[in-house]
């Protein structure tokens, strides 16, 4: 009889750079037909209270470099201008929206809140279109969607805000050409950008495990659980991937929490064999 154990394949966190703060798991405004999270009822109501959020990063001795604001959709968060003004005291903030709650007055808010901070932080929008085309995007994002993320980057940049297009690759179109299409399309807006406002993500399938390659290096790996970790209100996880998934859970606050993740989920493959990062910058 075989006793050996097969272990899950281990990644440390090198170094904290990046918070995720999982607002809220379900509640959501729009319906994308390809969304990793499994809703059972978008409108739950489960977003992260404040004081947990104030608690957890007040723990974290050590300096990082961003705070994401995650969801579903993190704007709906009832304490949302709340928890932004605490985290800009102690980072950057990347606001990862699908924007239907952005317009001018919404803007024109934002822009007095970083003004607050005295520009030592700031904050990042990343703007969730799948397509350059409105038809192409609203089949993939609902009606309607691509007009909204339309006039929220107009109103965005109205305001010298920069934002950056989070551009899932469904139809696996070459980097260059996608980011010349959106170009085009910025360059209608009067929005002028660089390669930096466009992060091109690729589609994980929840359906799909790969194997991991045996002659994977896991000391370089461009993945999130590298270097950072996500608040939930169900505690610290590796990866916002994983914030409904328990094998992903890795502690209960920013007190006491693992720098080990395995990689036993079918994202986490996924992840591997694209060697990008889903959520955050290539730092």
């Amino acid at each position: 009889m075989n006793n050996t154990i097969i272990k899950a394949p281990c990644v440390n966190l090198s170094k904290l750079d990046s918070i995720f703060i999982e607002m809220t798991a379900q509640n959501c405004n729009l319906k994308c037909s390809y969304c990793y999270i499994d809703f059972k009822d978008k409108k739950v109501k489960d977003f992260i209270p404040l004081e947990k959020v104030k608690q957890n990063i007040s723990m974290i001795k050590n300096s990082f470099q961003y705070i994401h604001l995650t969801g579903a959709e993190p704007m709906l968060h009832p304490d949302f201008n709340h928890i932004l003004r605490f985290c800009l005291k102690h980072s950057s903030v990347v606001i990862h929206t699908n924007a239907l709650n952005i317009n001018d007055k919404k803007a024109r808010f934002l822009r007095k809140v970083e003004e607050e901070n005295s520009f030592e932080h700031e904050i990042i929008f990343m703007i969730s279109i799948d397509h350059y085309i409105e038809k192409e995007n609203d089949l993939l994002r609902g009606r309607g969607s691509f007009r909204k993320a339309v006039h929220a980057i107009q109103s965005l940049i109205k305001y010298d805000f920069n934002p950056i297009l989070s551009i899932v690759n469904h139809n696996n179109i070459p980097e260059k050409e996608l980011k010349e299409k959106f170009k085009e399309l910025c360059n209608s807006l009067n929005f002028e950008t660089t390669d930096i406002n466009f992060k091109i993500i690729p589609l994980i399938k929840k359906e799909i495990n790969y194997g991991i390659p045996d002659d994977t290096n896991y000391e370089n790996l461009n993945i999130e659980c590298a270097n950072s970790r996500t608040l939930t209100i169900n505690g610290i996880f590796t990866c916002p991937l994983l914030s409904s998934d328990n094998r992903g859970k890795c502690g209960s606050d920013f007190n006491d929490y693992s720098c080990k993740s395995y990689l036993e989920t079918q994202y986490c493959p996924q992840c591997i064999k694209h060697n990008k990062y889903m959520f955050s910058f290539e730092i």
